[in-house]
């Protein structure tokens, strides 16, 4: 059993990492299941396999008002647990075993989640426990909440009672004998094979043998012919509260031949066992498909983002290589600078005699300050409203699923840029002009090459190459692309007239290179946001293979331990 207990821990240590943050279909489901499988290992699978010869747990549950605390009583012929008056009734579970057994069951080794106490409490979380001589030693009784509680806590309750089991009393009456409800725990015990034992009560008289009679019929149908079935008449209580012994009898020889004979208790404890474990494998290929689902729907949305913000970081580039930026406040600055022609002679007479420079050098600084000016809020204006889009599309994107749109109407700032995303696109073309700058300056190094660019200033030359990396035309109409191409030739030559053609050329591509790299991290501060947001839903990546590989490991230590009984199904 050591491999199985491992198998156990394992998995109960891997079984947090299913979540299911988005509200795909079945995913409330899905959490319920993940929920209710840790509570399974915690509370029956590990202390059983850890235990194959401790006490019985036989835990009473069943529908509002069928009877299950006065059946109790009744079987012990004392009141131990107060049959509820008020519905729903918050009282905290009773569990009743004898004294030799009560170490066990106070132990955090069963049902650990769940306070011990001594009293009955209105409080589900509190489990009393009554020792009790007069029941037999290996076996408890425990008196759970309705299954059908409309009160959440409840209905919770019973159901994680009801796994943490050995062997089920399922009280119905006759009246309800076939709701849903009932029916829908007692295909989970077939599915478990758990041991069960069914209470019809409440029948009336002359219809006790027809009731049973149909009742076994549909136990049968349903995969659990083995299951016991009683029937207990429907009679006014005694002044005690009581059922008549005669009434309960059948129910008490068969849980006393149960605790007394070793061989019976630990066939019962294996087959649960065995049985549980069994089914435990389509439940977690149910919450492995969900994880990979809701993976995937993350995936889906973190690509939609991503996509959108590429897309934008290439309308930025775009726009600042096809031409399109040599308009306006630009191009009325260079032109400023350039004048008429002048400039260009006067640039090509002090490349001639660097010692004749005039008063025009100091203007044309000037002038080349006003280029970059001009460049920063152009340039600027069309990576915010790039920006910008990209949130608006990719918060619309999102919203075409119900899960996107959920997190963008918990997140709604997602939905435009964030309020520092202005300065930061100023500052990263800023950052830009000064790359321009320096790898102007840095190709000037040497000492010919240092003078021709003293000649025309490092401002003059920065403008003019990032000029020709704006310079093409795609993006002009007929009437500018004379203008741009002038524009782009004039600031062309001046720069090989400093650093020769081919170098021009490589300072071209790299200035480009390093806008992309600014735009693509100033948007990509952007694109963080929602990827915070995704990550911040807690979903870990490796959840299905961890998940896939503690189903294997407890396959295989299920096939060891339970080979006679339960390798077949197993394969």
């Amino acid at each position: 059993m050591q491999q199985l207990i491992e198998a156990f821990d394992n998995l109960e240590r891997t079984i947090p990492a299913a979540q299911f943050p988005l509200p795909l279909d079945g995913a409330e489901s899905l959490r319920s299941l993940a929920g209710s499988i840790g509570n399974e290992v915690r509370d029956h699978l590990v202390p059983r396999a850890s235990r194959l010869d401790a006490p019985l747990l036989a835990v009473v549950g069943g529908s509002t008002g069928a009877g299950k605390s006065t059946l109790v009583n009744s079987l012990l012929r004392v009141e131990v647990s107060r049959p509820g008056v008020l519905r729903p009734t918050t009282k905290s579970p009773v569990l009743v075993c004898h004294p030799d057994d009560e170490a066990w069951f106070r132990s955090d080794r069963v049902l650990p989640g769940l306070v011990r106490t001594d009293t009955q409490f209105h409080d589900s979380r509190a489990l009393r426990i009554v020792a009790f001589p007069e029941l037999p030693p290996g076996l408890a009784l425990l008196d759970a909440p309705d299954i059908d509680s409309i009160d959440d806590i409840n209905r919770a309750l019973a159901q994680q009672l009801l796994l943490a089991a050995d062997l089920w009393l399922f009280v119905t009456s006759a009246a309800r004998y076939a709701d849903a409800v009932p029916w829908g725990y007692l295909a989970a015990a077939a599915q478990r094979n758990t041991v069960v034992g069914v209470i019809v009560n409440r029948c009336p008289p002359g219809a006790l043998n027809d009731v049973a009679g149909h009742l076994a019929q549909l136990l049968a149908e349903r995969g659990l012919s083995s299951a016991k079935l009683f029937a207990v008449a429907e009679r006014a209580l005694a002044s005690d509260g009581l059922l008549p012994m005669g009434d309960v009898i059948a129910i008490r020889q068969w849980l006393g031949h149960l605790a007394s004979a070793s061989d019976a208790r630990s066939q019962v404890a294996v087959q649960t066992l065995a049985g549980s474990v069994r089914s435990l494998a389509p439940q977690l290929d149910e919450l492995i498909d969900g994880v990979r689902q809701q993976e995937d729907a993350l995936s889906a949305l973190r690509s939609i983002s991503e996509a959108t913000y590429r897309d934008a970081a290439a309308e930025v580039a775009l726009a600042a290589s096809d031409g399109t930026m040599l308009r306006g406040e630009i191009l009325s600055r260079w032109q400023d600078l350039v004048g008429t022609g002048e400039f260009m002679r006067g640039i090509e007479e002090r490349i001639g005699a660097i010692r004749d420079r005039i008063v025009g050098w100091f203007r044309g600084e000037q002038k080349a300050e006003a280029v970059q000016g001009a460049i920063s809020d152009s340039l600027s204006a069309v990576l915010v409203e790039a920006g910008e889009r990209a949130a608006e599309d990719t918060a619309t994107a999102w919203g075409r699923t119900r899960w996107g749109r959920e997190i963008v109407a918990a997140e709604p700032s997602l939905s435009r840029a964030s309020a520092e995303f202005g300065e930061r696109a100023a500052e990263a073309v800023r950052a830009w002009q000064s790359d321009i700058l320096r790898l102007v300056a840095e190709e000037g190094r040497g000492k010919r090459m240092k003078a021709r660019l003293l000649a025309i200033g490092t401002n003059v030359a920065g403008a003019c190459l990032i000029i020709v990396v704006f310079a093409a035309t795609g993006g002009l109409t007929t009437a500018e692309v004379g203008i741009a191409g002038g524009t782009s030739l004039l600031a062309q030559r001046l720069l090989e007239a400093v650093f020769g053609e081919e170098e021009v050329r490589r300072l071209a591509v790299e200035a480009q290179r390093l806008l992309r790299d600014r735009i693509d991290s100033v948007l990509a501060g952007e694109l963080a946001r929602f990827g915070a947001v995704l990550d911040s839903l807690a979903v870990d990546g490796d959840a299905a293979a961890k998940l896939g590989a503690a189903a294997a490991q407890l396959r295989s230590a299920a096939k060891a331990a339970f080979d006679d009984l339960t390798a077949p199904e197993l394969r």
